[in-house]
C-alpha cells in the first residue's frame, strides 16, 4: 500500500462494486425467465427459488467484478485471489444460515427480509475482502483461492442442472404467503 490516496481508491473501489454487486444481483433474478429458459442464461442465472440458485444472483457479479478489479487493484493489494474466494464464501454462507435462521421462525419467506439479507450478504463480502486486502501475502493461498472460485463455480455450473435432493436446492417459499 502506497498512500492515503491508494487506500481511499481501495474503499472507493469496494463500494462502488458493493453497489453494483447489489443492483447486478437484482437485475440478474430476472434474466433467466427473459431468456425463455435459455441453458446457458440458466448456468449464469437464477432458474428458480432455490437457495442455491439465488446465490448466484451476487457471485457472477463479484466474479466480473474482481475479475476486472484485479487489472487495476491486484498488484497493489495482498492477497487480492484469496480476498475474492473469502469474499464470495462469507456471501455465501451468510445468504444460506441467514435465510435459515429467519425461515425457520417465520415459517415463511418475507421479500424485505430477504432482499435485506441479500444486501448484508453483499456487504459482508465485500467487507471480507478488504480485510483480506492487508493481510500478510500468502502465495500458496492465493493460488488455492483461484482453484476454489474455479471449483465454486464449476459446482454451480453442475449443480444448476444436475441439483441433488437436498434442501438448498429446493424451491422454497416460492408465493412469500404462510402455508397452512
Amino acid at each position: 500500500m502506497e498512500s492515503i490516496g491508494e487506500l481511499k481508491k481501495i474503499k472507493l473501489f469496494l463500494a462502488i462494486s458493493a453497489v453494483a454487486t447489489l443492483l447486478l444481483g437484482s437485475l440478474n433474478h430476472f434474466i433467466y425467465e427473459w431468456s425463455g429458459g435459455n441453458g446457458v442464461a440458466g448456468l449464469l442465472f437464477a432458474t428458480n427459488e432455490s437457495i442455491w440458485e439465488h446465490i448466484k444472483l451476487a457471485l457472477l457479479p463479484m466474479l466480473i467484478i474482481f475479475t476486472v478489479g484485479g487489472f487495476f487493484l491486484g498488484r497493489k493489494v495482498n492477497n487480492y485471489a484469496s480476498a475474492a474466494f473469502f469474499g464470495m464464501l462469507v456471501m455465501i454462507f451468510f445468504i444460506i444460515s441467514a435465510f435459515l435462521c429467519y425461515t425457520f421462525f417465520a415459517r415463511r419467506a418475507i421479500l424485505p427480509i430477504d432482499i435485506t439479507i441479500f444486501t448484508v450478504a453483499i456487504a459482508l463480502g465485500y467487507a471480507t475482502a478488504y480485510t483480506m486486502f492487508f493481510k500478510r501475502h500468502i502465495k500458496w493461498l492465493n493460488i488455492l483461492s483461484c482453484v476454489g472460485i474455479v471449483a465454486l463455480y464449476v459446482a454451480f455450473f453442475t449443480l444448476t442442472y444436475h441439483a441433488p435432493k437436498f434442501f438448498l436446492f429446493e424451491e422454497m417459499f416460492v408465493t412469500y404467503t404462510p402455508k397452512y
